[in-house]
């Protein structure tokens, strides 16, 4: 006897999350992830733009930890 079928779904307790300002709708979201490096000279750290889920899928972006190396 088997019982139902299992959806399968995302394991979302390795997904990274984050709450931060999305670049692309200039404004805070949940979610965002870092896609692309902003070269801005020598100096201390590196900054970057952020991204939320709906402008990733709306503009085609891959997060940087996601793009192969």
């Amino acid at each position: 006897m088997s019982g139902p079928a299992k959806q399968q779904t995302e394991d979302t307790s390795v997904t990274p999350v984050g709450y931060g300002y999305c670049a692309w709708h200039s404004g805070y979201s949940r979610g965002v992830r870092l896609v692309q490096l902003a070269d801005e000279g020598s100096g201390h750290g590196s900054r970057g733009h952020f991204a939320c889920t709906s402008c990733r899928q709306a503009y085609d972006l891959v997060p940087l930890a996601d793009q192969p190396l």
